[in-house]
C-alpha cells in the first residue's frame, strides 16, 4: 500500500508543467537565449570584441531565424505534449528532428554564405545539438540518459568538424582545382625533381642502370623464393604464385634501388624510414631485454632516465645539438677529427637518420619493455627444464610473444620518421623530404594544391605502413595474462652478452648525455667553435625576446591540455560503455589525428579554417583546437585501459541510486581514473609545449609558439640563443614531470595508509 502511494505521489510530481522542462527543452531555451543576446555572426577572424551590428535581429529575415523557431518548438513540445496526447517516445522523436533541423539549417546557411560564425550562432547551434542528443535519450533511441545522448552527438560533431573535415579538405585540394576535378597536380608533382628523379645528368654514375640491375636481382631472388614456397602446389596455382613472387621481388629491388640512388622527397623519406625504423626498434629491443633481465640497478636507472628525455624535448633539438658536436665546426668532427667543413657528412641522409634513431630508440624501448614485462616467466622455466637451449627458448617462446611489441615499435618508428619535420629541416642539407616539402610548397612556392598532393602522399604512406605492420603481426594470438599470479624468474642473460649489451647501453646513454650537455654548454659560449668565451648574453636575449613567447606557449598548452583530457576521457567512456550508431567511426576518427603526420594536420587546418564560415586562422583558438585534437588520442587510450579494469557494477549501483551518467562519471569513474586522466593531461601539455610540425602553419605575430621561434633561430644561425631556449624548455618540463611524480607517489602512499586496517 505504501509503495502504491509513493508511485502515485511521484506521478503527481512529474505531472507538474515545470517538471517537463528536462534537458532537451532546457538546452533549447538556452540556445534561444544566446541567439537573442549575442551577435550571430562576426566580421574578420577575431571573436572579440562583440559587434551587435551582426545581431540576428539586425540581420533581418533569413535561415538564422529557424534556430529560434526550432528552440520555441522544442519548448512547446515538452510543455504542451501531454495535453496533445503525445507519448514520451513520440515527443522525443519530434524534439530530436526539430532540434536537429534547428541546428543543421542555420549552420548550412552560414556555410553556404561563407559568413563567419559569431558567438550567437556557435553557442546557439551547439545548444540545439545538445538538445537533440537529449531528445534522442527521451525517445529511447539511445540506451542512456540525456547526458549520454548529448555527449554522443557532440563528440561525433567535434571529430567530424576538427579531424575528418580538415583531412577531406586536403584530399579535395589535391584534385579540385579552380572548380574542376583534375589529377594534373598529381602528374605535375610526381614529374618534379623535387619529388623524384633517378638519372642525375651532373654525375658520372648511371643511376638508372643501377636501379634496373637491382630490380633484376630482386626478380631473381623472388623467383627462387616463389619456386621454393610453392613447391607443394601444381598447375596454374603454382605458376601464379611464382609469378607473384617474381613481380614482388622485382618491385622490391627496383624500389630499393630508387631509394639508394634516386633523389627527391620520396626516396629520401623512404630511405631514412627504412634505416631508422629497424635500427631504432632493434636498439630499443636489446635495451629493453637488458633492462628487464639485468641485476644492475644502475643500468635500469640509466635506461629509465633516458626513456623520459624524448618526451620533454622538442623533436628537432637532438638534430640541433648534433650541429654542436658533429657539424661543420663541431667539437668532434672539426676540433678532434679535423674534417674540413666542406666534407662534413652529417647533413643529409646520415645526419637525419642518426638523429631520428637516437630520438626514437627510447620510445621503442618503452613499447617493447611493456611487451617483455607481460610475459610469463614460467614458460621459459618450463622450456629450460625440458632441455631447451637459451637460443631455442628465445626463438620459440620469447620472440613470438614479443612480436606485437616489435610490430608496434616498427609502426610507430616508421610513421614518426616519415612525418618528422624539424630534423630534416635542420640536418637535411640538400636533400628534400616529404614533410618539409608540404611546408615549402605552401609557404615558399605558395601552391596549396602541391602541398595537398604531398600531404596525400604522406597519408598514403602511413596507411600502407599500418597495413604492413598488421600483415607482419599476422593473425596468430598469444595469451600469457590469465589472471593467475605468475611465478618464477626470467632467464638471466649470458654474462658475455649482458656485458656487451651493458656497454652498448652506456655508449648510447653517453652519446645522448653528450648531446644534451652540448646544448647547455652551447648556451653559455658566444659562437660555438669560433669564440668559446663564456657569456650569459644568450639568456639575456632569450629573456627579452623569447620568454614572452614561452609564456604564451605555456598558456595555450594548458588551455589545450585540459579539454584534450576531458574529451578523451568522455570518448573512452562512450565507446567502452555504450553501443550506438557511429561508435566505430567515433573511435577510429578520434585516433586518426594521432596517426596523421603533423604537417598534414597543420595543412588540413589551414585549408579548412582559412576562410568562410569557419574562419579562425591567425587566432589562438585554432592553435588550441589543433593541439586538443592532436593530443586527445593518448587520453582516450589511457582511459580505455583504465575503464577496462573497473567493474560495471559500480555504475549500475550508481544508476540504481538515481544518479545520472554525468554524476556517475564525475563522482564514481573520475576518481578511479585519476591516473589515466592525469597521464593524458601531462602528455597533452608536454606535447603541446614541444609541438612544431602541426602548428608551424598556424602561428602568427601575436600567438607565436616557443618551438617555432626556436626553429627559426636555428635556421637564422642564432645557435646560442636557441640553445638557451632549449635548455629552459628541457629543464622546465623535466622539473614538471619530477614534481608530478613526487605528488603521485605521495597520493599513493596516503591511499595505501587509508586502506590499512585499523
Amino acid at each position: 500500500m505504501q509503495k502504491t502511494e509513493a508511485v502515485m505521489a511521484e506521478a503527481r510530481i512529474t505531472a507538474s508543467p515545470w517538471s517537463r522542462l528536462t534537458a532537451a527543452p532546457a538546452w533549447a531555451g538556452l540556445s534561444l537565449l544566446v541567439w537573442a543576446v549575442l551577435p550571430y555572426t562576426r566580421e574578420g577572424r577575431r571573436f572579440l570584441p562583440l559587434d551587435y551590428a551582426y545581431h540576428a535581429v539586425a540581420m533581418g529575415p533569413g535561415a538564422h531565424w529557424l534556430l529560434a523557431v526550432a528552440a520555441l518548438a522544442v519548448l512547446l513540445l515538452y510543455l504542451a505534449g501531454p495535453a496533445l496526447g503525445l507519448a514520451p517516445r513520440r515527443r522525443g522523436d519530434l524534439a530530436f528532428v526539430t532540434a536537429g533541423l534547428g541546428a543543421l539549417i542555420p549552420a548550412a546557411g552560414l556555410l553556404y554564405a561563407g559568413v563567419p560564425f559569431g558567438w550567437g550562432a556557435m553557442l546557439g547551434i551547439l545548444g540545439m545539438v545538445v538538445a537533440a542528443g537529449a531528445a534522442l535519450s527521451d525517445g529511447g533511441r539511445v540506451r542512456g540518459d540525456a547526458f549520454v545522448g548529448a555527449s554522443i552527438l557532440l563528440m561525433l560533431l567535434f571529430v567530424t568538424l576538427f579531424i575528418t573535415v580538415p583531412l577531406v579538405m586536403v584530399m579535395r585540394s589535391a584534385v579540385w582545382i579552380d572548380g574542376t576535378f583534375t589529377l594534373v597536380q598529381f602528374a605535375r608533382t610526381f614529374a618534379s625533381p623535387l619529388f623524384l628523379f633517378v638519372d642525375n645528368p651532373y654525375t658520372e654514375v648511371a643511376e638508372g642502370a643501377r636501379v634496373g640491375m637491382l630490380g633484376g636481382i630482386g626478380a631473381v631472388l623472388g623467383l627462387a623464393s616463389g619456386v621454393r614456397v610453392s613447391r607443394r602446389r601444381t598447375g596454374l596455382r603454382r605458376a601464379g604464385a611464382v609469378l607473384l613472387w617474381l613481380l614482388g621481388g622485382a618491385i622490391a629491388g627496383w624500389a630499393l634501388g630508387i631509394m639508394i640512388w634516386g633523389r627527391g622527397a620520396l626516396p629520401s623519406t623512404l630511405l631514412v624510414a627504412l634505416i631508422v625504423a629497424p635500427s631504432a626498434t632493434m636498439l630499443g629491443f636489446v635495451l629493453a631485454l637488458l633492462g628487464q633481465r639485468t641485476q644492475s640497478r644502475a643500468v635500469r636507472g640509466v635506461l629509465g632516465v633516458a626513456s623520459v628525455l624524448p618526451f620533454i624535448t622538442p623533436p628537432f633539438v637532438i638534430g640541433f645539438s648534433m650541429i654542436f658536436l658533429f657539424g661543420r665546426r663541431g667539437l668532434v668532427t672539426f676540433d678532434i677529427l679535423g674534417i674540413p667543413p666542406a666534407m662534413n657528412p652529417i647533413y643529409g641522409i646520415v645526419g637525419v637518420s642518426f638523429a631520428q634513431i637516437l630520438g626514437l630508440a627510447p620510445v621503442a624501448y618503452l613499447i617493447i619493455r611493456g611487451s617483455l614485462n607481460s610475459l610469463n616467466p614460467a614458460l621459459e622455466e618450463a622450456a629450460t627444464t625440458l632441455g631447451s637451449s637459451r637460443w631455442r627458448v628465445f626463438r620459440d617462446i620469447t620472440w613470438p610473444l614479443v612480436r606485437p611489441g616489435i610490430a608496434a615499435s616498427l609502426l610507430l618508428a616508421s610513421i614518426e620518421s616519415i612525418s618528422d619535420f624539424g630534423t630534416p629541416l635542420v640536418l637535411g642539407g640538400d636533400r628534400n623530404f616529404l614533410a618539409t616539402e608540404v611546408f615549402l610548397a605552401l609557404t615558399g612556392r605558395y601552391s596549396q594544391p602541391e602541398a595537398a598532393v604531398y600531404g596525400v602522399v604522406l597519408l598514403s604512406l602511413v596507411g600502407l605502413i599500418f597495413i604492413g605492420s598488421r600483415i607482419m603481426l599476422g593473425v596468430k594470438g598469444f595469451t600469457t595474462v590469465t589472471g593467475k599470479p605468475a611465478s618464477g624468474a626470467f632467464l638471466r642473460l649470458p654474462k658475455g652478452l649482458e656485458a656487451g649489451l651493458t656497454a652498448l647501453a652506456l655508449v648510447w646513454f653517453g652519446l645522448i648525455a653528450a648531446l644534451y650537455l652540448a646544448i647547455f654548454y652551447g648556451s653559455f659560449v658566444r659562437i660555438w667553435g669560433i669564440n668559446n668565451t663564456l657569456t650569459v648574453q644568450h639568456y639575456i636575449d632569450f629573456w627579452q625576446q623569447g620568454w614572452p613567447t614561452v609564456w604564451t606557449t605555456v598558456k595555450l598548452s594548458f588551455y589545450s591540455a585540459v579539454p584534450a583530457m576531458m574529451i578523451g576521457g568522455l570518448i573512452a567512456y562512450l565507446v567502452t560503455r555504450h553501443r550506438f550508431y557511429g561508435r566505430g567511426y567515433l573511435e577510429f576518427g578520434s585516433l586518426l589525428s594521432f596517426a596523421t603526420p603533423g604537417t598534414v594536420m597543420g595543412l588540413a587546418y589551414i585549408l579548412a579554417f582559412n576562410d568562410g564560415a569557419l574562419l579562425m586562422t591567425g587566432t589562438s583558438a585554432i592553435i588550441v583546437l589543433a593541439l586538443v585534437f592532436r593530443n586527445m588520442p593518448v587520453a582516450i587510450r589511457a582511459s580505455i585501459s583504465g575503464l577496462s579494469q573497473i567493474d560495471r557494477s559500480l555504475e549500475e549501483a550508481s544508476a540504481t541510486l538515481k544518479a545520472g551518467s554525468g554524476i556517475t562519471m564525475v563522482k564514481v569513474l573520475a576518481p578511479l581514473l585519476i591516473y589515466p586522466l592525469l597521464a593524458g593531461l601531462i602528455f597533452a601539455f608536454v606535447s603541446a609545449m614541444t609541438a612544431v610540425s602541426q602548428v608551424i602553419f598556424l602561428v602568427g605575430a601575436g600567438n607565436n609558439l616557443a618551438t617555432v621561434l626556436l626553429l627559426s633561430w636555428v635556421e637564422q644561425g642564432r645557435l646560442g640563443r636557441a640553445a638557451a631556449m632549449a635548455s629552459v624548455l628541457i629543464l622546465g618540463l623535466l622539473a614538471l614531470i619530477l614534481l608530478l611524480l613526487v605528488v603521485s607517489r605521495r597520493v599513493d602512499a596516503r591511499n595505501r595508509k587509508k586502506g590499512k586496517p585499523a
